[in-house]
């Protein structure tokens, strides 16, 4: 029964076009400890971190993030949350969704959450860094003990103060101006 249960999976494969060198690299993605990753990161940079207006190395655990989120998980949704005690709970989701749901262990990873919660972190793996209308709800939800959110996209990510309404987008890449034209302004 195993033996056909592996033809039917090779069969499968090979109508997807998958080959050996992605069969492996996707075997390789499945077995990877992604949450740890995302625990080992923070945990380097934890006493350095800063949430609202992020630093060098929170931008290293925000890239972290969208890392798992977009190559190991194949662009899947990520949430993670920081607790008053820097304990990280880490969901996966959709492309467009994520919440506990399947994930219910990170809950009681440890001592039980405590608040308020220093920042809750997730990917929008199609692109983006926004607050969509789903996650506006959540902010409001959690706004009484709620200090920072983080939205990371394809090369940007939006940091927002909920008891503030200050944010801070950030946005990367490459930076090409014509030098011919500012000659001329000057």
């Amino acid at each position: 029964m195993d033996s056909i249960r592996e033809n039917v999976s090779k069969n499968e494969k090979n109508r997807r076009g998958i080959n050996k060198e992605e069969e492996i690299k996707l075997e390789e993605q499945e077995e990877f400890d992604w949450k740890g990753h995302i625990r080992e990161v923070f945990e380097d940079i934890k006493d350095k971190v800063e949430f609202l207006y992020p630093n060098n190395e929170t931008e290293a655990f925000i890239w972290a993030i969208w890392k798992m989120s977009t190559e190991i998980l194949g662009d899947k949704e990520v949430q993670v949350i920081v607790d008053d005690k820097d304990d990280l709970y880490i969901s996966s989701g959709s492309a467009s969704f994520v919440s506990f749901e399947g994930h219910e262990d990170e809950l009681v990873n440890g001592s039980p959450m405590r608040i308020p919660i220093k920042c809750w972190i997730h990917t929008h793996p199609f692109g983006e860094a926004y607050f969509s209308g789903t996650d506006w709800k959540t902010i409001k939800t959690w706004k009484p003990i709620l200090k920072s959110a983080i939205v990371i996209g394809d090369n940007q990510y939006l940091a927002y103060e909920p008891e503030t309404i200050r944010a801070k987008k950030v946005y990367y890449g490459l930076l090409e101006q014509d030098p011919e034209k500012h000659q001329e302004e000057e």
